[in-house]
């Protein structure tokens, strides 16, 4: 009975989306050199908000270098995307090892549209690095933009939720849609 139990939970484990080990702590570096100013505090509530909505089932620190970082988190200049993420998996575990992000750190002068537009591709990418794929629902951060107009509608919906940019990614706006949580705790579960 051990050996077919065993056998179904590692089949179920092959058959997963990648991601880290469950109640897994995941150090992330964050490299502020070039973060736009309040970048790192954005993407620290970022990696609370999947923290929180995991309810115990992985928990994301930050680490205080770059080399005991598993998720490290680069701010770059993009003419094309907000943020892109590379989660490497371990071939022989089948689990997440390790994760790069990319943030597009060219935001409007706008305090609160630059605000937005980082906490929210933090939060997006950081759900890629921990193993959730892209969502055809438009509430959901894991939404994959597909048409032009997109990023104006998505960013202009999370704005109408705070009414100034100290509040972006704190609890009364998380950005998270419950399909978000859902699949979280379905890739992770206990």
């Amino acid at each position: 009975m051990r050996r077919v139990t065993a056998a179904l939970l590692l089949i179920g484990q092959l058959t997963a989306a990648p991601h880290w080990p469950a109640g897994a702590r995941v150090p992330v570096w964050i490299d502020a050199s070039r973060a736009p100013a309040g970048a790192a505090v954005l993407v620290e509530r970022a990696m609370k908000t999947w923290t929180d909505a995991s309810d115990g089932r992985l928990t994301l620190v930050r680490a205080a270098t770059n080399g005991e970082a598993a998720i490290r988190i680069f701010f770059v200049q993009s003419d094309t995307n907000y943020g892109e993420a590379a989660p490497r998996v371990d071939p022989g575990s089948g689990f997440i090892a390790r994760a790069d992000v990319a943030i597009n750190a060219a935001v409007p002068d706008n305090p609160m549209d630059a605000r937005i537009i980082i906490y929210l591709t933090a939060l997006h990418e950081l759900g890629h690095a921990l193993g959730l794929a892209h969502s055809d629902t438009f509430s959901a951060i894991m939404y994959r933009f597909r048409r032009a107009d997109d990023g104006v509608r998505y960013f202009g919906a999370y704005r109408n939720k705070v009414r100034s940019p100290d509040e972006v990614g704190l609890s009364a706006a998380t950005g998270l849609d419950p399909e978000d949580v859902k699949a979280l705790r379905n890739l992770y579960t206990r």
